[in-house]
């Protein structure tokens, strides 16, 4: 960045107004200063090279934009992330199981999968735990892959019976 001082001019002259008219397209207020900065650094980059017809049109047309865009990027993060992050990480927290209740199910599930065959168990935790594909189960147990999906489907069955067996 160059900064000369036409294009400081400019900016000193303008601040105010520019900072306005960001944070009435952002509604943001503090967003609308940093909107303003960074189109005062394009602006000074523009004016080094050639000097627009209308200079200051040019400058509010850069403003102008960057607050749109910092509104759409706003509104699409707000629908990814909530508001009210404080209250959804309580919810997470009051709904993730404790330590102990973490180990009690991990090992029912390794008392559950102990009681299957071993190429079922090895289908299964190498399909479900493992994330192998069917075909490279067959591979490696060397069995077919219509074979290696009824092994993973019984273990699966045998885990759901289970499961509402224990109640879950």
């Amino acid at each position: 960045m160059n900064c000369n001082s036409k294009t400081l001019a400019l900016y000193i002259a303008h601040r105010k107004a520019l900072v306005n008219y960001a944070s009435s397209i952002a509604s943001d207020s503090i967003q609308a200063e940093d909107i303003v900065q960074e189109a005062y650094i394009r602006f000074d980059e523009v004016m080094a090279l050639e000097t627009p017809v209308n200079p200051v049109a040019y400058f509010y047309r850069i403003v102008r934009n960057l607050a749109l865009d910092f509104k759409r990027r706003s509104g699409f993060e707000s629908q990814l992330f909530p508001n009210d992050v404080d209250n959804q990480v309580n919810k997470m927290a009051v709904n993730f199981p404790s330590p102990q209740s973490s180990a009690e199910t991990n090992d029912a599930l390794q008392k559950v999968l102990g009681e299957l065959p071993e190429r079922t168990r090895m289908a299964l935790e190498m399909h479900r735990l493992g994330g192998f594909k069917l075909k490279e189960i067959a591979e490696h147990l060397d069995i077919s892959s219509s074979m290696a999906h009824l092994l993973v489907k019984e273990g699966i069955k045998h885990c759901q019976r289970s499961a509402r067996e224990a109640g879950f």
